[in-house]
């Protein structure tokens, strides 16, 4: 069971950790570009009568600040970084709390055996991963995307597991 909570349980937590991170990471920089830029453009329109320099150059600028915001907010929404780190980090806290009640024998482990915990555990743990595969290939499949990989692929595959969980 050590091995199965080391090469399986491990792994995809700090999967889910990972993808989460980038993800916040992408959304939080999309977000801070265009809120930047989005204040920019009034500030500009402000001062084109002010500065002269900005009466002949602010239309061009302004347009294309406009089309900078138009393009992150179309990766924004093409890469779903933000419901992407929702996912992963939900994932990874549901794999963490599944962790921490086979630890202690608490929740549906409460009073199983060994032999019992150890099975449930890794079926619970596999239906979380199989549930993320299945939502990540339907969304693929709704856009159009199955076989492209879709946003950063699917969790890393199971290592090879021995017959017996104990």
């Amino acid at each position: 069971m050590e091995e199965y909570l080391k090469q399986r349980v491990e792994t995809q937590r700090k999967w889910y950790e990972a993808k989460a991170t980038t993800n916040k990471k992408i959304f939080l920089k999309y977000q801070t570009i265009i809120i930047i830029l989005g204040a920019l453009i009034p500030v500009l329109i402000a001062f084109e009568n002010v500065f002269p320099e900005l009466e002949a150059w602010g239309g061009p600028i302004t347009a294309v600040i406009a089309a900078i915001i138009a393009v992150i907010a179309g990766l924004d929404k093409l890469k779903q970084p933000q419901p992407n780190w929702f996912n992963y980090r939900s994932n990874e806290e549901t794999i963490k709390k599944e962790e921490w009640l086979f630890k202690y024998r608490a929740g549906q482990y409460k009073g199983l055996s060994d032999q019992d915990a150890n099975q449930l555990l890794v079926e619970r743990i596999e239906s979380i991963i199989s549930a993320d595969i299945a939502r990540v290939t339907n969304l693929n499949r709704e856009e159009g995307k199955v076989g492209a990989g879709g946003e950063g692929g699917e969790p890393p595959k199971p290592p090879e597991q021995p017959d017996s969980v104990d």
